[in-house]
């Protein structure tokens, strides 16, 4: 890469638009012979390229973080990632969109306009905005907002969860919410926010949650204390009465450099589990199991019935509600999981 171009390209992770090529000096018969498959420039987005070592090997999230971070180099009016860019950058954990894209909000008149991959929306609010590694993008309280309002309830409720789990303190979001009255379908981020929880600690634990307030059986509880007999303290994921819901996922029987967080053999993590279910059961509680895969479609529904009859039955043999003790106990030991995000104590300076 002839000089020009790299000084400019090292500013932008490696990335530079078609214009700044032919600025530094190349032909458009160079650019074209650079830009083959097997050419030393990968193209990101169209007339934006990056050196193709750089791409080598990226996954599915890093390959995405290029063509936002290329949408911003090509933007001609200054631009901030937001929606699932900025979600991508936060490390938000949100489902899937059904049509993958980038996002960029811009200073103006409310409206969205979609283009080739690229969603560019405007707002004339001033912006709330994160720098994480010299990239800017919205925060952690509007960007699961903006989730919620593009992509809908369940999608919102994830990304939400997520950012209070991350320690976003539900007063950021709701003033937020307050900035962004007349925003489109912000009825629908607020409901995400009244019925999020900072006890979900993945996105299987919240759609579990979703589904199990689905069932109408009462109310729902997360991360619920119990003392098993050998006076370890355990933590269950979703409670209603006397029952517990927990969320099984394969990430518990994946080890950690597969990107798991098991530890230990698949048949080891397994054996503990069932041995912890026997040990929770026996102070008097029930517990059904919640798959992915009990989440959607014709399985939810099956899933439904499934969960409904085994509450029945814990309902039947230990009542509507642990005793006051349990009670107690659980108030007295909630679930405390360090926060990514710092923030000030009471006792800050002011």
């Amino acid at each position: 890469m002839r000089p020009a171009l790299a000084a400019t390209a090292a500013a932008q992770d490696w990335m530079f638009t078609r214009a700044q090529a032919l600025r530094a000096g190349y032909t458009e018969r160079e650019i074209k012979a650079l830009t083959r498959p097997d050419g030393q420039w990968a193209t990101v987005r169209v007339g934006v390229y990056c050196v193709r070592s750089r791409v080598d090997g990226l996954g599915h999230r890093g390959r995405w973080l290029l063509k936002d971070m290329a949408a911003v180099i090509s933007s001609r009016r200054p631009a901030t990632m937001s929606h699932d860019s900025a979600a991508r950058v936060l490390r938000i954990d949100t489902l899937d969109p059904p049509v993958p894209g980038s996002h960029l909000t811009l200073l103006g008149k409310h409206g969205s306009r979609t283009n080739s991959g690229l969603t560019r929306h405007r707002d004339a609010l001033p912006l709330c905005v994160e720098l994480v590694d010299g990239v800017v993008c919205t925060s952690y309280a509007r960007t699961a907002i903006d989730v919620a309002r593009w992509h809908g309830y369940l999608h919102g409720l994830v990304a939400v969860d997520s950012v209070r789990r991350i320690g976003v303190p539900v007063a950021d979001l709701e003033a937020e919410l307050e900035r962004m009255t007349h925003h489109p379908r912000i009825a629908t981020a607020r409901a995400a926010v009244r019925d999020s929880t900072s006890g979900a600690e993945s996105v299987l634990e919240t759609l579990g949650r979703e589904l199990v307030e689905s069932l109408g059986i009462g109310d729902v509880d997360t991360q619920f204390a119990v003392r098993i007999a050998d006076g370890r303290t355990v933590w269950l994921d979703i409670r209603v009465g006397c029952h517990f819901f927990e969320c099984e996922g394969k990430v518990k029987l994946t080890p950690v450099d597969e990107g798991g967080v098991a530890t230990t053999s698949p048949q080891d993590v397994a054996w503990k589990q069932q041995g912890r279910r026997v040990e929770v059961c026996a102070e008097g509680f029930g517990i059904s199991q919640i798959r992915w895969t009990d989440c959607f479609g014709q399985a939810r529904d099956r899933a439904r019935v499934r969960l409904l009859r085994e509450y029945a039955v814990s309902e039947t043999r230990f009542g509507r509600a642990p005793t006051a003790e349990q009670l107690a106990f659980a108030a007295a030991h909630p679930r405390r999981r360090p926060s990514r995000l710092w923030v000030p104590g009471l006792d800050a300076a002011a």
